[in-house]
């Protein structure tokens, strides 16, 4: 099961900077998608409205409505109302926005359309309401405003008028139907009496006859048919009518249709006074609802808020580049800290060798700088080549120092004089580290031999202008001598490299280079089979350190077969590249075979991959800058020196 890590602050700094270019690229991505998806959206306007709602009723509405219990809140219930149904749906019909012959399920859409665009909101510490409308154009929100404004105040109006309403029209109703019963019973008394009969009738019996009925119907409301004073009254009714027997026909009927016109012509007065009290009643409910501020044109849109867009989706680009780069680094099996890799390889790190691509930029024009921009290796033969001697050229550089550091690390000595540099994988730096830390032990006046043991893709001789030939290929298999073989500062300063480079450091002149010879085509039985242990033994009477470069371990098996000849294996480990369970593949490989592994040479250090507590990195960046502005001030003191002579 693989280690667990534990991140803190500075686990979460190195990430960041160590993927800072994809959380550029994530904020990069997603701030013009954004800026694209804002510029997209259409205008949305947007008009407001405000109303206040007030009850104004007469003294006996107010005490009805005290007396009478209505639960809800009134505020709560107007909103409600508004974005409801009959309103919204009146709304539609008034704004042409339902044709003839629509189904319910259109008219829903329509409704559900228009509820999504009005608000409602209660005005905080008031009877009034706020009533908003969202659209693509101006005049289409604001007339959408006004109309649902004017629905709600005709409906609300219809809704409390209600019941007065039903009352003055039933007494209309009651009103022509009792009109209707006096005009016929006037016109059949007018008839009557235009017949030329003599009719005859006691005006007294009549008119008590008629009041005698009209109490008898009063103590009916009151009591039941068996009470003694209806039965009385019944008595004297009874009484009355018979009296009347003595009159014809005719009288009776004039009798009767005088009583039933003066009872009409009663009920027909009372219906008018009521008629009348019912519509005062009416006209005195004013309007509830009241326009405080009326919908405007609005001029300029609410949205899109195009930079509010930007500036959202840039934060958004930060936060998905951040968890992107911790996804990323997550799914990594490369060791990212130093301590990591002690940790998982239980081996030492002899140096930290920081990133060579700050100095190539220096050097190059702006094309080549950004061609660098993305890795630390050197991207030309010429930048290679730069690279391999950067102790050579830049002897005060950290890079320098760096090696330097990793030379006292391996604490050299009568036993440990012949080191091997190899690594898990290709492209990691064996040969930089070889020839750079060969020039850093060169410095001290030991006699250090370059060994171009790597048969399959050598190029320490390259590295010193010189050819691979006639080197340890033949040396192994008796070609030629081994003093033959052996390139000192002579040959190197006939070689490709110019003079003032050679000479402008001291050291140069220990560095000895065994080329690697021609490549043969089977580098493994080479190495297997010839005496690799008499050549280094040779090579021990001869020079102080001897270095020898190799293959990678695991795509290849020539590491393996030199290793157990050498005093000290130094595995070069580039932070990022190679996963952990590489490396310590490489470790069990070698140690199997017999190699005393010194420990690791971290090359390529980026300082956003810098995890060390208290490693002297920003000292050496110190220092370095610092050297920086003293040759800077040599070079200006260089330039102004003839004009000082002149002057003289």
């Amino acid at each position: 099961m693989p280690q667990q890590y534990e991140l803190n602050l500075n686990d979460y700094i190195r990430i960041i900077r160590k993927r800072y270019m994809l959380i550029v690229v994530v904020f990069i991505a997603v701030t013009i998608a954004s800026a694209f998806y804002s510029t997209r959206q259409p205008n949305i306007y947007q008009s407001k409205a405000t109303i206040q709602l007030e009850e104004r009723n007469t003294v006996a509405g107010a005490l009805t409505q005290m007396i009478m219990y209505k639960p809800g809140d009134s505020m709560t219930s107007a909103i409600a109302f508004i974005k409801g149904t009959p309103v919204l749906k009146k709304v539609a019909e008034r704004m042409s926005l339902l044709g003839d012959g629509v189904s319910l399920e259109q008219i829903h859409e329509t409704i559900m359309g228009l509820r999504n665009r009005i608000g409602v909101e209660p005005i905080k510490g008031t009877n009034m309401l706020e009533i908003s409308a969202t659209s693509n154009e101006p005049e289409n929100a604001r007339d959408l405003v006004r109309t649902v404004v004017e629905v709600y105040i005709e409906e609300d109006r219809l809704e409390k008028n209600k019941q007065a309403v039903a009352v003055r029209k039933h007494i209309e109703e009651q009103l022509v139907f009792v009109e209707n019963r006096l005009r016929i019973a006037e016109e059949r008394l007018r008839e009557l009496v235009s017949s030329g009969k003599n009719i005859q009738a006691s005006p007294e019996i009549q008119k008590r006859l008629t009041e005698l009925k009209d109490q008898r119907s009063t103590l009916l409301q009151k009591y039941t048919s068996k009470h003694p004073a209806v039965m009385q009254m019944n008595e004297e009714l009874k009484r009355l009518e018979a009296s009347l027997k003595g009159y014809s026909h005719e009288e009776l009927e004039y009798i009767r249709l005088q009583r039933e016109i003066e009872a009409n012509r009663k009920v027909y007065l009372m219906l008018k006074e009521k008629l009348e009290e019912a519509r005062i009643n009416e006209v005195q409910k004013v309007d509830a609802v009241s326009i405080v501020e009326p919908p405007l044109l609005p001029r300029t849109p609410i949205n899109p808020q195009k930079k509010a867009g930007v500036f959202v989706g840039g934060i958004l680009g930060i936060l998905l580049g951040v968890v992107l780069a911790f996804v990323r680094e997550s799914a990594d099996t490369s060791i990212g800290t130093i301590d990591d890799v002690e940790a998982v390889i239980k081996l030492p790190v002899l140096g930290v060798i920081p990133s060579i691509h700050g100095r190539l930029e220096k050097k190059n024009d702006f094309f080549r700088k950004y061609k660098n921009f993305f890795e630390g290796h050197p991207k030309t033969k010429e930048d290679e080549f730069y690279a391999r001697l950067l102790v050579h050229h830049e002897p005060e550089s950290i890079i320098a120092e760096a090696y330097r550091g990793i030379r006292t690390n391996l604490k050299l000595g009568p036993s440990r004089k012949v080191i091997l540099i190899t690594s898990a994988g290709p492209r990691e730096g064996k040969t930089t580290v070889l020839t750079n830390l060969g020039l850093a032990i060169a410095e001290t006046g030991m006699k250090t031999l370059l060994v171009s043991s790597d048969l399959r893709r050598p190029a320490v001789a390259k590295s010193f202008g010189m050819k691979e030939e006639n080197g340890f290929t033949e040396v192994v298999t008796k070609v030629i001598t081994l003093q033959q073989a052996i390139r000192n500062i002579s040959d190197i300063m006939l070689g490709e490299m110019k003079l003032e480079d050679i000479i402008k450091t001291p050291g140069i002149e220990n560095i000895f280079v065994l080329p690697s010879g021609h490549s043969p085509p089977n580098a493994a039985e080479i190495l297997e089979a010839k005496d690799i242990g008499g050549l280094v033994a040779e090579l021990k009477s001869k020079f102080d350190i001897i270095i020898f470069d190799s293959p990678p371990v695991l795509p290849l098996t020539d590491a393996s077969l030199i290793a157990p000849y050498m005093d000290a294996v130094v595995m070069v480990y580039e932070m990022g590249r190679t996963s952990r369970e590489a490396l310590v593949r490489t470790k069990v490989q070698l140690e199997a075979v017999g190699a005393k592994i010194a420990g690791l040479v971290l090359n390529h250090i980026k300082p956003q991959m810098e995890a060390l507590q208290g490693t002297p990195y920003y000292y050496y960046k110190y220092r370095y800058s610092h050297q920086e502005e003293r040759d800077a001030g040599k070079n200006k003191n260089k330039k102004s020196t003839p004009d000082s002579k002149t002057q003289v």
